[in-house]
């Protein structure tokens, strides 16, 4: 029986996690905008977004829009 080492799964996951998101570097500040709007977004990608490109992301009552969406203030 062979046991992976915990770096060997660290380094998959961080290369299937860069394979998601390929797709969404490949975008323009207006595709990833509308992208998110649509729903075609998951919260890995609108949080990788947001960690590499915080000035894009519009923002809602002073949060994220992807985040704030989802608050009571926004669904009244």
């Amino acid at each position: 029986m062979t046991q992976s080492l915990l770096i060997d799964q660290i380094f998959q996951d961080l290369s299937t996690r860069d394979a998601r998101l390929r797709s969404l570097w490949l975008m323009t500040a207006g595709q990833r905008v509308a992208a998110m709007r649509r729903g075609e977004l998951n919260l890995l990608q609108c949080s990788a977004r947001a960690a590499r490109y915080p000035e894009q992301v519009p923002l809602l009552n002073g949060e994220f829009e992807y985040l704030a969406a989802f608050t009571p203030e926004v669904w009244e």
